[in-house]
């Protein structure tokens, strides 16, 4: 999971607040991919200590990450670092529009691939979502990409949302309605109209009771 995040993350903050976090923190350090990311957050009592933390995990980061150093802050007042939060975030570089000739290369683009995908054919299930990506992405076989987790990785983000169906043994997947992203896809719009494809989508479920049954679910839990 730690690698899956330094594939798709730019920058990940780590509030050092409790042992969770601790042992977040170190386990994220051992990362090389993943140290570069890290932004941690210390209370500023510890600012001068010498311990295994500041000396370890600490120490790896302000001298590999791209956002060092780290922020010593009064975690009870964190907010009084936001402009040293808001100055790391800015270094994060702009996104632009990129072409990728081979989406099982690119794990951060193949996630936003499945979300306009499932924008498409929702609700879908697992097995329907591998099927359509075996046909559109044949070099997927030989990839190490494991779709469970990146569909797992959309949910977390708030990008997708699951639903169980079936006496709960199977969930279907659809994007959420209440965020600002439906209707936006992440591939350029000139290239992929959402809601025509949708449209023609939902036509043909509407025609199959068993998917007209899953659709009505989904509208109750909407």
């Amino acid at each position: 999971m730690e690698e899956d995040l330094a594939k798709l993350a730019d920058l990940i903050i780590v509030i050092v607040e409790s042992a969770g976090t601790l042992t977040e923190l170190g386990a994220f350090s051992l990362s090389p991919s993943l140290r570069k990311k890290l932004l941690p957050i210390v209370d500023k009592e510890y600012e001068h200590h010498s311990s295994f933390i500041t000396n370890g995990p600490l120490h790896w980061i302000d001298v590999e990450s791209d956002f060092r150093p780290t922020i010593y802050t009064p975690l009870n007042m964190v907010l009084a670092a936001i402009d040293q939060i808001e100055e790391r975030i800015g270094r994060i570089p702009k996104p632009h529009s990129i072409k990728i000739s081979d989406l099982s290369t690119s794990p951060k683009h193949f996630l936003f691939f499945i979300y306009d995908l499932i924008s498409v054919i929702q609700p879908a299930s697992l097995s329907m979502i591998n099927h359509y990506l075996s046909a559109i992405v044949p070099s997927l076989s030989s990839s190490t990409i494991d779709i469970p987790t990146l569909i797992g990785l959309a949910v977390a983000m708030g990008l997708l949302r699951a639903t169980a169906i079936g006496g709960g043994h199977n969930e279907v997947y659809y994007t959420p309605v209440d965020t600002d992203r439906i209707g936006r896809p992440f591939h350029h719009s000139r290239l992929l109209y959402l809601e025509a494809r949708r449209a023609e989508h939902a036509s043909v479920l509407m025609a199959i009771p068993e998917a007209k049954a899953v659709l009505d679910l989904l509208r109750e839990t909407q």
